[in-house]
């Protein structure tokens, strides 16, 4: 998938139309979702340096100063340990974030998911505290990656919604379309076309549904419709 998306997708779409900014839409597939391999994957780290884990990408942080500061998640040269994962523990301590109650990798209370990233909770693991972190919370897949550093956009589509794609669309609007008079979409686009000419000319709330409905035979909103309204 990536490969393609490399060497043939994005190519084909910047030779087709030069100097464009794509949007490349994925569906929620976890073949979509798949990290890099030095990704910041709180999942795949473990509590202490010890123990297979992989080699991180530098993360970062914002210190008490409100400061931005570069993480290495691997041992500085200087350390007995160099060139090994720090694991969580030792990256939580290094951003002050470790509590002085020992707490455990990870909690079967919040195992789920949760929206909530209040640092303070004593409920919290380790691993969800590490998961919460802007660096690793803002994680992006490979796919997103890829797409953003070629200066396009990557959109997913709805989760609960696995059937809004271009070709699932192109079907359903062709039934739309013969489902309804021509009549009808005809009026739907003049309204429309109505409304927009209205705020438009600032035209708000009751005031915009007046003038539309006042003009409907009308393919436009007079220009002085302000002083015809006083």
């Amino acid at each position: 998938m990536l490969d393609q998306l490399v060497y043939q997708a994005i190519p084909i779409f910047e030779i087709l139309h030069p100097g464009c900014i794509g949007i490349f839409c994925f569906n929620q597939s976890t073949n979509h979702n798949a990290m890099a391999g030095d990704a910041l994957v709180a999942t795949k780290m473990n509590l202490s340096p010890r123990g297979k884990q992989p080699k991180m990408r530098d993360g970062w942080y914002i210190n008490e100063n409100s400061e931005k500061r570069v993480q290495s998640m691997t041992f500085p040269n200087n350390h007995q340990l160099k060139g090994q994962p720090k694991g969580i523990k030792q990256v939580l301590k290094e951003r002050n974030l470790w509590p002085m109650k020992e707490i455990c990798l990870t909690y079967e209370q919040c195992s789920g998911k949760c929206d909530d990233i209040d640092l303070e909770r004593i409920d919290y693991c380790a691993r969800k505290i590490m998961l919460l972190q802007p660096d690793f919370y803002e994680q992006q897949s490979m796919l997103e990656e890829t797409i953003i550093k070629a200066g396009h956009i990557f959109e997913r589509y709805p989760k609960f919604h696995c059937n809004y794609n271009f070709a699932d669309l192109m079907k359903q609007v062709s039934k739309v379309l013969v489902s309804v008079p021509v009549t009808t979409i005809r009026k739907f686009a003049r309204k429309s076309w109505r409304y927009m000419d209205a705020y438009d000319k600032e035209l708000e709330g009751k005031t915009a549904e007046w003038a539309v409905s006042k003009y409907k035979s009308h393919r436009r909103i007079p220009e002085n419709i302000e002083k015809l309204m006083e």
